[in-house]
């Protein structure tokens, strides 16, 4: 509470909501201004060039005559379609002239013109300039209308440029575009990430710089890494009470145990007898609640050696058919390469005992154990023919004290061997997984890397 009322207030201006508005109406003004900018903008700009040859061959011989040349005024025919667009003296008192239409409409463009060195030509929307032509230290400029082919080379590089420049605005408005989707979905992809590595148990996610945000993704970021906290705290706190009130309940147990089997008792008093099986119920619970809860603090150290996984397989069928022939019977192992594994021999025991054990408990027909190589993995499978669960259940198998499906069979275990066995595979570094077969029957499958 203190930290939330010491956390300074976002601005308006840090309001995420308030940067998208803006952003999109930022992008709308973009859109509007590239129409207006190329439905306005679309002409090329004339760009002067040497004079054509052809041009220049027809011109040159009517300007040689000194005479001829001091005669031209601006807007005289001087030959065929060929015009007096200006003109510049050495001396005298018009130095300067210019055509009345041209030199209202482009008098920058004709004295720029005059200022050249050499000849060129350049177009002027329905007519070409020519020039300058210099004669003693006079200069002139000539005008004709535009050809068909002047025409069609001028809409060409009209067209050209309209084009390129429309390329240029939507691949400048793509890199916008991606620029702005990274700048929204990179926080948010983070987030999502964030959330998975909560729901796998971190404390502390990797959230980057988003904590340091001032508006709401930083806000959220924020909230995130403090519920990933508190869920921490939770979590251990309540493996911590679980664990420390099985090692509370073992002592007692075990002086319950000892009291009983010394009570000098009949051998037929049922209610006696009731009591030790609840015991050793009680007892059976916590020895697997503090496995589980030694599995899940990673304080499980691995004693990893060769094991040959068909002999301890075996051993496990043996051991099981000794204890009660009834469920040993039941007990079928394929015959295969059962291979030979760098694994801890404790564990793998426990994980398999428990998967076949909670077969035998549920099922009345036989179950088999089996065992084949699937690409760089061990799989083991414990399959039986009974009712198969519920496929809505299947996740549930694996969480602590879930007992089953009720429809499947009647009976009920403690609901510790199946989490207990997800848990320690993960330590082994393999994972744990249940479907229903086709021909009926649920399949538990252990699957292991090699190493």
């Amino acid at each position: 509470m203190n930290e939330a009322r010491k956390r300074p207030k976002s601005r308006w201006y840090h309001s995420l909501t308030w940067r998208l508005l803006l952003l999109f109406w930022a992008l709308l003004f973009f859109t509007a201004s590239s129409g207006y900018f190329l439905a306005v903008w679309n002409r090329a700009a004339p760009e002067p060039k040497p004079v054509a040859e052809p041009i220049r061959r027809t011109l040159q011989p009517l300007l040689e005559d000194p005479a001829t040349f001091l005669s031209l005024q601006p807007g005289r025919l001087l030959a065929g379609d060929y015009r007096v667009a200006a003109r510049v003296l050495e001396s005298g008192q018009q130095k300067l002239m210019l055509d009345d239409f041209l030199g209202e409409r482009y008098s920058q463009t004709l004295l720029r013109f005059l200022n050249y060195d050499k000849t060129m030509q350049m177009p002027l929307d329905d007519r070409l300039l020519i020039g300058p032509f210099e004669l003693g230290g006079n200069k002139v400029l000539i005008t004709r209308p535009l050809q068909a082919q002047e025409w069609q080379d001028q809409a060409k590089a009209e067209r050209e440029l309209t084009r390129a420049r429309a390329w240029t605005i939507l691949s400048g408005s793509l890199v916008i575009a991606i620029l702005l989707g990274i700048w929204l979905i990179r926080p948010i992809r983070r987030l999502s990430a964030a959330t998975r590595e909560i729901a796998e148990g971190s404390a502390e996610p990797h959230l980057a710089k988003l904590p340091q945000r001032r508006d709401e993704i930083g806000e959220l970021a924020r909230s995130l890494a403090q519920t990933a906290k508190d869920l921490a705290t939770s979590r251990d706190a309540q493996r911590r009470l679980l664990s420390d009130v099985s090692h509370e309940l073992r002592s007692p147990m075990a002086r319950m145990q000892v009291a009983l089997d010394l009570t000098d008792a009949a051998a037929d008093d049922r209610h006696m007898q009731q009591l030790r099986r609840d015991t050793e119920r009680l007892n059976s619970i916590i020895e697997r609640i503090l496995s589980l809860s030694k599995l899940e603090n990673g304080l499980v150290n691995l004693n990893r050696e060769d094991v040959h996984v068909g002999e301890l397989v075996t051993q496990l069928v043996d051991d099981i058919h000794y204890a009660n022939a009834e469920l040993g019977q039941r007990l079928q192992q394929h015959d295969g390469d059962w291979p030979i594994l760098q694994t801890d021999p404790e564990l793998l025991r426990m994980i398999l005992e428990n998967l076949v054990r909670n077969a035998l408990h549920y099922t009345e027909g036989p179950v088999e154990l089996d065992y084949r190589s699937v690409g760089n993995q061990h799989r083991i499978a414990i399959r039986d023919h009974g009712q198969g669960v519920a496929p809505e259940l299947l996740e549930k198998l694996f969480e602590p004290f879930y007992r089953g499906d009720p429809s499947r069979t009647h009976k009920s275990g403690v609901g510790l061997g199946l989490a207990l066995s997800q848990r320690a595979a993960a330590v082994l570094g393999g994972e744990l997984s249940a479907f229903n077969r086709d021909e009926g029957g649920l399949e538990v499958v252990l699957l292991l890397p090699h190493y």
